[in-house]
């Protein structure tokens, strides 16, 4: 998730952005990004997505 980010120049990023990224499908990718940001709490799920059918943007939390 870091490295996509980076590659859009600190803006968040979707969850099929991520998925393509690490290999790995959108299902498995999901399940991994909401413990992220519901229980691990390192990355953040941004409200008001600019795309509401490609659900949440997503983003590492700022100073981690």
């Amino acid at each position: 998730m870091t490295r996509t980010q980076q590659e859009h120049r600190g803006e968040a990023v979707q969850l099929d952005e991520v998925a393509r990224a690490s290999g790995m499908p959108p299902e498995k990718t999901s399940g991994l990004l909401h413990d992220l940001v519901t229980v691990h709490g390192p990355a953040t799920g941004l409200a008001g997505s600019d795309s509401p059918d490609l659900g949440p943007r997503l983003e590492v939390r700022p100073g981690l």
